[in-house]
């Protein structure tokens, strides 16, 4: 059986779809079933499922491994660890997949840039894992089964799954507490994996959630896990892949804020609530918390959603991951009504090696 050596990042997408992180998705797509899913967001079978899992290939391992019914995927030091079994090898069309995934052909957009930079072929297959159990990848790091037993101990019957690839600042945790008020517990699920230049880095995203948990939320409401996979930056498409996620880990609910999984002025910020209007909820299977925009307002001396609160915009403070960057990065003094104290201090001392 030939051999492919593959990135890290591809073993973990491998490991995704073994894991049922990716459900229903068992493999990494063929050419028909990825046309399908970037043009309608579902499977051949019909299925929801609305982001491309693929394996890019140069041409030359294209054609060592064209006509072959299985193959080996292996790390970068030849350790065998997946087979791919009903192998097909195709053309990558990229114009084809980031227009349809991305809306856009702007090569400045991150999901535009990092799909140039991969190879001209597409392997397809289905993904068998070939040891029993792997090496876990994270201490916070909970498999689909864990978090149902977790879940499940904890009597928690409503779950409600909070995404992020910031550190936590004041509107996030208002947002968490809101939709704690209607479910029986949170599951915060930072992205630990590839980003872009000025992202946060993960260790740092987890430090501060740690220190934010101590004191500032209920015992026994909330549980931090990782979730290890790469950001596309597809905003509204990358919502649902989110929200499909979360729903194979056990939640009942996820939240959706403003400009979720975004990039820049990309997106209409709200495009992500949007898209779940073509969706029935049945059929999805995980209810949608959304959530407009949160800020701190001086008049109402407290965080508000935006149709909480009628004054203008002079009274507002907008919180957002974006603007917490810029103030570390000009060494800006964050103030309470933006971020937590504690987590401000933790986040000044990272400041030299904060960013991706």
């Amino acid at each position: 059986m030939k051999k492919i050596t593959v990135s890290d990042e591809i073993l973990q997408e491998a490991r995704n779809i073994a894991d049922k992180v990716y459900h229903p998705l068992g493999e990494f797509l063929d050419e028909k079933n990825l046309k399908a899913v970037l043009t309608s967001m579902r499977l051949k079978n019909g299925k929801i499922w609305p982001m491309p899992i693929v394996l890019d290939a140069e041409k030359s391992i294209a054609e060592k491994i064209k006509g072959e019914k299985e193959i080996i995927l292996a790390d970068k030091k030849n350790k065998e660890i997946f087979k791919l079994s009903g192998i097909s090898t195709f053309k990558f069309d990229k114009l084809f997949f980031y227009k349809n995934l991305f809306g856009s052909e702007d090569k400045n957009h991150p999901g535009v840039a990092k799909t140039l930079e991969m190879g001209d072929y597409l392997v397809g297959g289905k993904v068998h894992l070939l040891k029993k159990k792997l090496k876990k990848l994270h201490k916070l790091f909970f498999s689909p089964s864990e978090t149902k037993k977790i879940f499940e101990k904890r009597k928690w019957k409503k779950v409600a799954a909070f995404q992020t690839r910031n550190p936590p600042h004041i509107s996030h945790e208002y947002i968490q507490k809101d939709a704690l008020t209607k479910v029986d517990g949170l599951f915060i699920n930072p992205v630990i994996g590839g980003k872009k230049k000025g992202d946060f880095r993960d260790e740092h995203i987890l430090g501060a959630y740690g220190i934010l948990m101590k004191k500032n939320y209920p015992r026994n409401k909330v549980i931090l896990g990782t979730l290890h996979t790469f950001m596309r930056y597809a905003g509204p498409k990358e919502a649902v892949f989110h929200a499909l996620i979360r729903k194979n880990f056990g939640c009942t609910h996820m939240i959706i804020g403003r400009n979720h999984a975004g990039a820049e002025n990309y997106y209409d910020p709200y495009a992500a609530h949007d898209i779940f209007d073509r969706f029935e909820e049945k059929e999805l299977g995980i209810k949608i918390l959304k959530y407009e925009n949160a800020f701190y307002c001086n008049e109402c001396k407290k965080i508000v959603l935006e149709k909480e609160c009628r004054h203008g915009k002079k009274a507002r403070v907008d919180i957002s991951g974006n603007k917490l960057r810029e103030k570390l990065t000009n060494g800006e003094i964050i103030p309470k009504e933006f971020v937590r104290k504690e987590v401000a201090e933790y986040l000044r001392a990272k400041r030299k090696n904060i960013f991706c």
